[in-house]
């Protein structure tokens, strides 16, 4: 059965300032493609929806050390406070660590195999060739290999590969298990040459590799937001230099802020934790290398804090900053480490108030001696984790060029090549001497297809209408992409799905069914659909090579 759309019109066209401008102000900067074709002017019913926030469940992933920095599992709910704001809170949930052998001294931790539970976290490894030096690149690529080779055939967690270059992030190797696949890749050269200058365009260079890094992690966040659990991502790199305040324009060091926000709310939402890894040597970088991002633009009087450096998102997302150390191998292992002996805690907090301030979070282990590490805070969109068009519209347009699946929204699609209609004769104007519009022969018509998707009605989020009607409100984009990775033609549409209280246990109504038309530009080489659920922000793709359209037969 399919679902109804009573709401208003079943598709309408959003506001100009949307996908188009965000693309056209930050393709030159970041984006690999650029956009030749727009679809057809806005409807007047285009707001933008709006979600509002009264209720939030904010989920932890802590880390326990003793003094000497080993990791502590065994501890009950508890043992734990959480504060937010310096308020307890109080913990809804909790789930206990898994139980892991012995620390490894130093010396042999990146040859100690990782511990096999049940749900393993997920593990991003990316080569940040962006930032960092060519003879660096392939020290670290060789360190990669050491960590891999030391261990089982058989990974302990799903591993994936990316590399970040000029060209933006790109996917070396899916997530996997099977650590030769993840060998493999290293049989050819993965070093981007010729390497391209860090000193080009000063601190503004600096400035857009900055943008440029911080967008990076930002996909890998949402690509991930459908996985339950912690995630860690080892970022290896050079990292980014201090970027004073006063060396970035005031509009430059506003648009990092907001997307410093961003970042933050996606890796905490996400339970994302992040690892950076200088491969010219490693330590745990001191206490004054982390930014306060509840202050990042501060007064000149006090210009350190407003300091940009990557790196900070380590500490900020409950990771570690590893430098000034030739060991690499041994940072994976131990940042990996981490994520098995990990806790989860959540809670809902006291503070109701949505008002986009920062809120820090700080967890207190109630035992002497030890530490617990975790995120740092997030922001308190009233929007929900995004906080604005801007953010909404970067996710959707990074969906649709990111080289990272999103499987958050779970759906399939099929297609067919409508045939050309025959030359038809539109009803003349109502005003005396206009003569009719004449359509175009078939001879000079565009390819039209038609797409059919099947969204899993589980993976959308539903409220209860007063009648008992549940309902929800999506976004899809249809790009054409060619097989460059040319972003050839887009269109835009936003749903509100309703589902009658008498078909709720209908099994037809598992999978919501939607409808796409739009012309197929004559060099597609695939159609890549983005489902984004308006509530929970959450994303998913999926490509549909032309070549699979079938031809529908000629009425």
């Amino acid at each position: 059965m399919a679902p109804r759309f009573p709401l208003r019109p079943n598709w309408r066209q959003p506001s100009p300032w949307t996908l188009a401008t965000l693309f056209a102000i930050f393709s030159p900067l970041v984006f690999p493609v650029a956009f030749a074709q727009q679809s057809a002017s806005p409807s007047a019913d285009s707001a933008q929806p709006v979600v509002k926030v009264t209720t939030r469940l904010v989920v932890l992933s802590v880390v326990v050390t003793d003094k000497s920095g080993n990791p502590v599992t065994g501890l009950t709910k508890d043992d734990f406070r959480v504060l937010e704001n310096d308020q307890l809170q109080a913990i809804a949930s909790f789930e206990p660590a898994a139980e892991l052998a012995s620390s490894p001294a130093a010396e042999s931790a990146a040859t100690s195999a990782l511990p096999a539970v049940s749900a393993p976290p997920q593990a991003t490894l990316v080569l940040d060739q962006l930032n960092t030096k060519s003879e660096d690149i392939m020290f670290a690529a060789q360190k990669i290999r050491d960590f891999l080779r030391s261990q089982p055939p058989h990974l302990s967690q799903p591993t994936s590969l990316y590399s970040l270059t000029k060209r933006g992030l790109e996917l070396l190797a899916a997530p996997t298990q099977d650590r030769d696949s993840l060998l493999a890749v290293f049989k050819k050269s993965i070093v981007e040459l010729p390497p391209h200058s860090l000193e080009s365009g000063g601190v503004q260079g600096g400035a857009d590799r900055l943008l440029t890094s911080l967008i990076a992690l930002d996909e890998m966040a949402l690509g991930s937001a459908h996985q339950k659990g912690r995630k860690n991502i080892i970022w290896i790199g050079n990292g980014i230099p201090i970027l004073s305040a006063g060396g970035v324009d005031l509009s430059n060091r506003a648009r990092f802020l907001d997307w410093v926000h961003y970042t933050v709310n996606w890796l905490q939402e996400s339970q994302t934790t992040v690892y950076t890894v200088d491969p010219r040597g490693l330590e745990v970088a001191p206490g004054w290398l982390a930014v306060d991002f509840g202050s990042a633009i501060v007064p000149q009087t006090r210009p350190t804090l407003s300091d940009l450096i990557f790196e900070s998102l380590a500490p900020e997302s409950g990771g570690t900053i590893f430098r000034w150390r030739n060991d690499v191998d041994v940072a994976i292992a131990t940042a990996l480490r981490d994520g098995f002996s990990s806790y989860t805690l959540s809670y809902y907090p006291s503070n109701s108030n949505w008002d986009s301030a920062f809120r820090r979070i700080r967890v207190v282990v109630n035992r002497s001696g030890l530490t617990a590490r975790t995120q740092s805070g997030y922001y308190a969109f009233p929007e929900g984790f995004e906080g604005g068009t801007a953010q909404i519209d970067f996710g959707l347009s990074r969906a649709v060029t990111s080289p990272i699946p999103f499987r958050s929204v779970a759906f399939t699609a099929t297609g067919q090549i409508l045939p050309p209609s025959s030359a038809q004769t539109v009803p003349p104007s109502q005003k005396r001497g206009v003569a009719p519009h004449v359509a175009k022969s078939p001879a000079t018509s565009p390819v039209t297809f038609r797409l059919v998707l099947a969204i899993h009605r589980d993976s959308l989020s539903w409220t209860q209408q007063p009648t008992g009607d549940e309902r929800s409100e999506i976004t899809v984009v249809t790009s054409c992409i060619g097989s460059s990775g040319r972003v050839l033609g887009y269109r835009v549409r936003e749903a509100e799905v309703v589902l009658e209280k008498s078909k709720l246990q209908d099994p037809a109504s598992d999978s919501i069914q939607l409808f796409v038309r739009m012309d197929l530009p004559s060099k597609t080489d695939h159609i890549r659909l983005v489902v984004r659920d308006a509530a929970s922000s959450h994303l998913g793709t999926f490509d549909l090579p032309s070549s699979s359209l079938t031809r529908a037969q000629a009425q």
